[in-house]
């Protein structure tokens, strides 16, 4: 299969551009500036195309990993070129958006709004991949793309554009609002004179937040303000946090031990 990424320079670009050479395509990039497409292309023994519309040309599958509002513009580039035997996705993390766009510019090929659901650190196998069909055919052409993203590990689930972005909110807008706040709140602490004594616990939450603040400053705005759940979740975050605080400043040793033996039992039965 010949497969072309749009933004392939990007870091989730070139994550699956080395997938899918790995399992044998033919993958083809571009991005903004050809010169770094052509370096990148070169690291990876891909190709590169000078524009959007030669890296198209001849793609069965086409991806779009540009950012939410980069993605009009690209969509209205490439439209006019693309034939009825090319299927077209997009990798953006919001998608009630990004699907309505495609709908509207595309006319002649397949598209299906997707997010995987992991940073370019990951390795496939046993990661979320979200595709949010909204019609008989693009639930045709997601049973397909599914079939071969399960066969690389991926563990594969469908939803509707709409579902997918209220979860978003409680899935990653929270959790990377946690990595913000915490981070931001151990620099007001001047954590950096208490390194010596760092626990096991404190070193994890210092990896987790490192990952959140190293990411993509445009793309998390994104996922912060425009996902619609997100503020309701922060909100609610906000709330039990004072809670906690406020039993804390108690010595309510008694409900405390009591909210942490309710909340283990609620996580235990949570799939992970």
């Amino acid at each position: 299969m010949r497969i072309a990424i749009i933004g392939g320079t990007g870091q989730m670009g070139r994550w699956f551009a080395i997938l899918f050479k790995k399992k044998g395509h033919n993958v083809i990039i571009s991005g903004r500036r050809y010169r770094k497409a052509a370096r990148i292309a070169k690291e990876l023994g891909i190709s590169a195309a000078k524009t959007n519309r030669d890296a198209i040309g001849g793609a069965d599958l086409i991806i779009l990993s540009v950012l939410p509002p980069y993605l009009e513009g690209v969509l209205k580039e490439i439209s006019p070129h693309l034939t009825n035997k090319q299927g077209v996705i997009d990798i953006t993390s919001i998608k009630v958006v990004p699907v309505m766009l495609m709908h509207k510019h595309i006319r002649r090929s397949m598209i299906l709004g997707t997010h995987p659901m992991f940073g370019p650190s990951a390795e496939a196998k046993g990661q979320n991949f979200i595709l949010t069909p909204t019609n008989k055919p693009e639930r045709s052409f997601a049973k397909k793309l599914g079939k071969m993203l399960s066969s690389y590990g991926f563990s594969v689930r469908i939803t509707t554009p709409e579902k997918h972005d209220a979860a978003i909110g409680y899935i990653l807008s929270l959790t990377h609002f946690i990595g913000f706040v915490t981070a931001d709140t151990w620099k007001k602490l001047k954590i950096e004179q208490y390194m010596d004594t760092s626990s096991t616990s404190f070193k994890f939450l210092l990896g987790f937040a490192k990952s959140v603040v190293d990411s993509d400053p445009d793309l998390y705005s994104y996922i912060q303000m425009d996902v619609p759940t997100a503020s309701k979740a922060e909100s609610a975050f906000v709330k039990q946090s004072q809670m906690w605080v406020r039993m804390v400043g108690r010595k309510d040793r008694v409900r405390f031990k009591s909210r942490m033996d309710e909340l283990s039992a609620y996580l235990e039965r949570l799939e992970l």
